[in-house]
């Protein structure tokens, strides 16, 4: 034992003992690897065997989606390695410039943690935070113009976020959206017409502008097909169409108080009758908006809708928004959004949604062997629930519900008459 003892200590005094006894092996973390001439030595901090893996930032997510990194967590961004430090048994720490930067998405503490910049996340205490939120990413449809509203410059051009980030109010560029809809066949009030049935598309192609004046301005091109089964004597024709071009123009969302005004000019026809003279409407909206706070604002407005029976209504109410919950409760249609959270890209919603219909077309219908022109106008009040997913780029939804009160009419010639009750069904994708 004594000579092994002895080894050991000439082994020491010529600086030969073996690398996996040294302390600089055991503790790399506390030495310097290159030492800097004219420099006192400095060390680095020694790092504890448990690293914490989850923080805010670095929430697990089905399929590993990637999310913005945690400057404050040197685990969850090893490329942000933190600055060396002296050892104070030794000398004065050596400070790291300040330049006065703060990463992106995060904002200063007023302290700093081995030499690195004082910064946290974004997503304090007191702030309603997705943990599933994916990151901002850059929409290739909108190139330079952003889904944003003007009121938030702050937000980098050509992004959008997912979840809790309430939706904007515009989407810059191009936008289509198809809708599908299915009304079963429903009795009619009188017997002998038997049953009517109603299946539906809805196809539109949005382009949405800012214009010099800062005015947001809308067009979208409209093309509806119905198409109707029974009807018994009637003779209602079995395919409807309808073509328009709805203008819309929008003061900004900057200011307390805004105003919305639209004009709808459309053919509504079986392509048989007199197409321009029975087909042709020209629907109008206007609407002043009040900005109240952060989450209501009020809309008090009127529209017109050129049918058989022509009508002005109401048109506006209150809406509220907050991270979750989206209530609009206005005319002539509301809806309620409850906002579920994300799944991968794909943040989900749920709502129920109320709406007063109209629609009236132009047609040619035969009557004792006579070919007759006529109008005919089809209404009810809709209830319906819905589930909706949304990626930003493009959504889609699902909903059902109950169609009441119906009622179909005619220019003349004809009895109004009652349309059953019953369900409808409608999917749609926008993109």
């Amino acid at each position: 034992m004594k000579h092994f003892l002895a080894v050991l200590l000439v082994a020491a005094a010529f600086g030969i003992l073996p690398r996996c006894c040294s302390a600089q092996y055991m503790y790399p973390q506390m030495f310097q690897t290159q030492p800097v001439y004219g420099q006192q030595p400095v060390y680095r901090q020694p790092q504890p065997m448990y690293q914490p893996r989850l923080t805010s930032m670095t929430v697990f997510q089905d399929g590993g989606v990637p999310i913005p990194a945690d400057p404050g967590n040197p685990v969850a961004n090893p490329t942000n390695t933190p600055a060396p430090q002296a050892d104070p048994a030794v000398s004065a720490p050596i400070a790291p410039a300040d330049t006065g930067v703060v990463m992106p998405f995060t904002e200063s503490t007023g302290e700093a943690c081995c030499g690195a910049p004082a910064v946290t996340p974004m997503f304090q205490e007191g702030q309603t935070w997705n943990a599933f939120s994916p990151p901002l990413n850059g929409d290739p449809f909108l190139n330079t113009a952003p889904m944003q509203s003007p009121a938030q410059p702050n937000v980098p051009p050509g992004t959008y976020s997912y979840g809790t980030n309430a939706p904007a109010p515009y989407r810059f560029g191009w936008q289509n959206s198809i809708d599908l809809s299915w009304l079963p066949s429903a009795e009619l009030s009188t017997p002998t017409v038997s049953e009517l049935g109603i299946f539906g598309l809805n196809y539109k192609m949005s382009h949405t502008a800012q214009l010099p004046t800062s005015w947001i301005f809308r067009w979208t091109n409209q093309f509806n097909y119905r198409n109707l089964t029974g009807g018994g004597s009637l003779d209602l024709p079995s395919s409807l169409f309808r073509v328009g071009i709805d203008l819309e123009w929008e003061t900004p969302a900057s200011a307390p108080v805004g105003l919305s005004l639209g004009i709808n000019p459309s053919i509504n026809t079986d392509f048989a009758g007199n197409v321009w003279g029975d087909g042709f409407q020209l629907d109008g909206r206007g609407m002043l908006l009040f900005r109240m706070d952060q989450y209501w604002m009020l809309g008090l407005g009127a529209l017109y809708w050129d049918r058989v029976e022509d009508r002005v209504l109401p048109y506006g109410g209150l809406i509220y928004r907050d991270d979750y919950w989206e209530w609009q409760l206005t005319y002539p249609e509301a809806q309620v959004s409850l906002f579920l959270g994300n799944e991968a890209y794909w943040s989900k919603w749920i709502y129920f949604r109320a709406e007063y219909h109209v629609e009236a077309y132009g047609i040619e219908r035969t009557v004792a062997g006579v070919a007759q022109e006529n109008q005919i106008e089809i209404s009810d009040y809709r209830l319906v629930g819905g589930f909706r997913m949304d990626t930003g780029l493009y959504s889609w939804f699902l909903e059902g519900g109950y169609v009441m009160d119906r009622n179909l009419v005619f220019a003349t010639g004809q009895q109004d008459l009652k349309i059953g009750d019953g369900f409808i069904g409608q999917i749609g994708l926008r993109y």
